[in-house]
């Protein structure tokens, strides 16, 4: 009789092995028809079609900024052109523009309450000091050059917002601590700040916030103005309006326009000392910029 009942328990646990490995065939059949994805509708990839949540891949959407070189003549607006195009100002000055450029850093979103969206993107750097030593730097990786010579359409920083509404960008011109203590050729490669010209970079004068090289047209001669900013003095920080509802989960796409001839209001080349004309220009050039489109993009 033992020896029977000890049959009838073996037996038992086998059907039980079979059952347990009839539901796992059964699970993994259901698995396979069901789709993984972000399921969450504040990213950008966001998936309406997802069953299974993915890990780890949900991506922020982005701030994107395109800039738009202007110079107003009068009541128009026309593209700027180097060399070949003489351009007159209030002031009765006539220039001929040879370069015009500046950094700008930091952006951000500003909600409807004041305070910035949050954003996500760091860069990591690593470079030597004097005595050898490993030094490490962490910093927001948000940089844009600006210069009408160039086309940009730049990524500025990965943004994460509950589409509550927008009322204002808000950036940097020039390059904060730390990274302004970098040299070009410790960036990483195709990085904004990884530049070769002395008009964006000196080595006494690290980089160039701002620049500009005219050629004054003042009859009988002519006279060469080649202006810089640069340094922790000429750091400002730039508030531009604008309102849109920023739809959680979308790029935001903005144009920002500078107009170049505000840059050169109330200036007088031939009587104002460079430290004046400095300062006449920082306050002319926080106030060369506006808005032009908003657009919220899914790609």
């Amino acid at each position: 009789m033992l020896i029977k009942w000890t049959r009838i328990i073996a037996k038992g646990q086998w059907n039980i092995y079979l059952f347990f490995f009839v539901c796992l065939l059964y699970l993994s059949a259901c698995n396979e028809d069901q789709k993984e994805g972000c399921l969450d509708y504040r990213y950008a990839n966001f998936s309406v079609n997802a069953d299974i949540n993915c890990l780890d891949c949900c991506k922020f959407p982005e701030l994107r900024v395109i800039l738009r070189h202007r110079i107003s003549q009068g009541d128009s607006l026309y593209p700027v052109i180097y060399k070949d195009q003489s351009y007159a100002f209030a002031q009765g000055d006539s220039f001929i523009i040879e370069n015009l450029s500046f950094i700008l850093s930091d952006f951000h979103l500003i909600d409807l309450e004041g305070a910035t969206v949050p954003v996500f993107d760091s860069l990591f750097v690593r470079t030597v000091n004097p005595q050898r030593d490993s030094v490490f730097y962490s910093f927001s990786n948000s940089f844009l050059i600006g210069n009408p010579n160039l086309f940009q359409k730049k990524k500025v920083a990965a943004v994460f917002h509950n589409g509550l509404g927008v009322k204002a960008l808000r950036f940097t011109l020039g390059v904060k601590a730390p990274a302004n203590v970098l040299t070009p050729t410790e960036f990483p490669p195709n990085h904004p700040l990884v530049v070769n010209q002395s008009y964006l970079y000196q080595k006494e004068k690290g980089y160039i916030f701002a620049n500009m090289q005219l050629k004054r047209k003042a009859f009988p001669l002519e006279s060469s103005f080649n202006i810089s900013l640069s340094g922790n003095d000429f750091l400002n920080t730039i508030e531009v309006p604008v309102f849109t509802k920023a739809k959680a989960g979308y790029h935001q796409e903005i144009t920002l326009e500078v107009d170049y001839a505000k840059w050169f209001k109330g200036l007088d080349f031939s009587k104002d000392p460079p430290e004046i004309i400095r300062k006449k220009w920082m306050v002319n050039l926080v106030n060369s910029f506006k808005i032009v489109t908003v657009l919220e993009v899914i790609d």
